[in-house]
């Protein structure tokens, strides 16, 4: 169905990135935008009469949010840290070893992954939308795709005319492996590769000159965290790059500031790497060391920022949120990304204005200030008015504090049906009751495959759905499945949004130095 958004525009298109103005954004039955104009100017040629139009007031429209790096599995845990260690991390095969890691993240992240798989990913795409997320990276593999695919899948959407455009990993590959990527860089593809993860100096950053002996630094090459790596490995990069491709970026560091801090005390030279000519591109990592959204990570880099005197404005902000993230993508997809321009992908998040400037605005937004989600053009997330103009009605509510959200959730035993939120946490509590009242029977092995099938808690009639869910930390492991006979003490299920209870969790854990402690203030 074709849509028409009508309201203040932010679309960043090339070499205009911060202009905003009142006109309209004009979605196609495809998917994809046609137009975007200024208020007053006429329809663009051939556009369906009958498109729906959707007026937003005051809000802004931006293009949807794009989070470059997550471990979805893991995004229904609470923040951990071993009780027992009293100093920041090394680096990424540090903790993963520790007593508690296991029973704490590991276990509890594969049983719920293997019981309710269904209600597991609908929990953790409302939690990305409620932050105005439309597209993510780090999805498990699936032995099926979801019945509700809400938020664009990064790792294996099949965007443009390339077989497999963007190619990942979470686990340190080794020399052949790597190789094998520099060819798929040379045929167009991105890669996204956890890289250089820990302190300076660690031996993490031997992972940089390994990506480096293999060619694979270049243009389309993607490192996730590298905050072990200083000025001279960023401008290693660039000559590196500038040696195939003169056309900058140089290619993109991905940003987890709060993940670092709470993990390593430290993060991202992310001036070092701008200089150098890279772009940077914000990730929420994940649950145990990650905030809820790029909300939240977006007001955790303006506090570092700030206190560090690095001088990144708003819209330097929003563009790692929206654009540098799209343009990434946009040259493998061989489509534009993160930009409202035509022929784009329909994308796009509608903000309340907190700010008069509005990327200010958007930085400082809250859960509540996310007005309506569009992926592809199809409304997923919004208010009961927003979504019900846009053509979606009778959709589960959700509440977030004080308000509620619609979202576009379908029962997975039948997909014509709505999902109510309701019945998704009840599932998911219902794992977690079971799960610590009765140990798993069989042999470990066994159980990775069957309890994903007759065992599920998701809906009866739901198609079997296996997850296997990657493991950020020490190569060769992997999370789950427990010991035999193990009983599992899953953590209460959070909320989808940053609320005060977690907030508050954040000065009294991690290795942050109180770094984060202004987190709950910058939610206020």
């Amino acid at each position: 169905m074709a849509r028409v958004l009508d309201g203040m525009v932010a679309p960043m298109a090339p070499g205009a990135e911060e202009d905003v103005f009142r006109g309209r954004v004009w979605l196609g039955e495809d998917g994809t935008v046609v137009a975007v104009t200024h208020d007053g100017d006429p329809a663009p040629a051939g556009f369906p009469a009958d498109a729906m139009v959707v007026p937003v007031g005051d809000a802004v429209i931006y293009p949807g949010l794009i989070d470059l790096h997550s471990h979805l599995g893991y995004n229904t845990l609470p923040l951990w840290t071993d009780p027992g260690q009293q100093k920041a991390y090394l680096h990424h095969d540090s903790w993963p070893g520790e007593p508690s890691y296991k029973p704490d993240v590991s276990w509890p992240a594969w049983t719920l992954a293997a019981q309710a798989p269904e209600c597991l990913l609908a929990y953790v795409q409302v939690r990305a939308l409620a932050g105005g997320t439309t597209a993510i990276q780090g999805w498990p593999s699936m032995s099926r795709p979801p019945t509700n695919r809400l938020v664009r899948c990064v790792d294996s959407d099949k965007e443009g005319p390339l077989a497999d455009p963007v190619r990942v990993s979470a686990l340190t590959l080794d020399s052949t492996a790597l190789e094998a990527r520099r060819t798929a860089l040379d045929g167009g593809a991105t890669f996204v590769y956890h890289c250089a993860e820990g302190q300076v100096g660690t031996i993490v950053g031997r992972e940089f000159v390994d990506l480096d002996t293999a060619g694979c630094l270049r243009q389309s090459m993607v490192c996730i965290h590298t905050n072990a790596l200083v000025a001279e490995d960023y401008r290693r990069w660039r000559t590196a790059a500038r040696a195939v491709s003169t056309r900058q970026p140089y290619g993109a560091v991905v940003w987890s500031p709060f993940s670092n801090l709470w993990l390593y005390g430290s993060t991202t030279d992310v001036p070092a790497a701008r200089a150098a000519g890279l772009a940077l591109c914000l990730g929420t990592d994940w649950g145990p060391s990650g905030t809820h959204n790029l909300l939240g990570e977006a007001k955790v880099a303006r506090l570092w920022s700030d206190t560090r005197g690095w001088g990144l404005t708003d819209a330097d902000l929003v563009a790692m949120m929206t654009w540098a993230p799209g343009d990434v993508l946009a040259r493998a997809w061989r489509m534009p990304v993160g930009r409202l321009v035509p022929g784009a992908l329909g994308d796009v998040v509608v903000v309340s204005q907190r700010r008069a400037d509005p990327w200010a605005s958007l930085v400082a937004a809250r859960e509540r200030d996310v007005q309506l989600v569009l992926v592809g053009g199809r409304p997923v997330w919004g208010t009961t008015s927003l979504m019900a103009a846009a053509g979606v009605a009778g959709s589960p509510s959700v509440r977030i504090g004080s308000v509620y959200r619609r979202v576009a959730l379908a029962r997975p035993d039948d997909p014509s049906t709505p999902w109510s939120w309701g019945d998704v946490l009840a599932r998911l509590e219902a794992v977690r009751t079971s799960a610590r009242t009765v140990p798993p029977a069989g042999a470990a092995g066994s159980r990775v495959r069957g309890m994903a099938g007759a065992s599920s808690v998701d809906p009866d009639g739901t198609p079997r759905l296996d997850i296997n869910l990657d493991m950020p930390g020490a190569v060769g492991l992997r999370a789950g499945p427990p010991p035999k006979g193990q009983v599992v003490d899953i953590p209460p299920i959070a909320k989808v949004y940053h609320d005060p209870s977690w907030l508050r969790t954040v000065p009294l854990g991690g290795f942050h130095g109180g770094a984060l402690d202004g987190l709950a203030a910058a939610f206020a």
